[in-house]
């Protein structure tokens, strides 16, 4: 590597020649020049472009309800018919 003040080097976004002390590195491994520096925000590591963690910590230990004694202690027959009900569908 040359340790020259006056080393150039070629950007490799725009291609413009800057001093090799002024390229910087980016996440791509490019050296690029500090207008096409993108700091710790280019396309790779920008925090939009990583997916979020979501993790759920609420954990239900029994799903079932309570056993209801009190109703539904045994099943019985319907005995509405539609006559029964005749009055209810001439108010629609």
């Amino acid at each position: 590597m040359a340790t020259r003040r006056s080393v150039y080097g070629l950007c490799d976004t725009c291609g413009f020649r800057y001093k090799l002390s002024q390229l910087k590195k980016n996440s791509y491994g490019l050296m690029v020049c500090p207008s096409d520096y993108d700091n710790n925000y280019d396309m790779k590591n920008h925090p939009q472009n990583k997916a979020p963690v979501i993790e759920e910590k609420n954990f239900i230990r029994d799903i079932r309800p309570d056993p209801n004694t009190d109703r539904n202690g045994a099943w019985t027959a319907v005995t509405i018919t539609f006559n029964n009900n005749l009055k209810y569908w001439n108010l629609i």
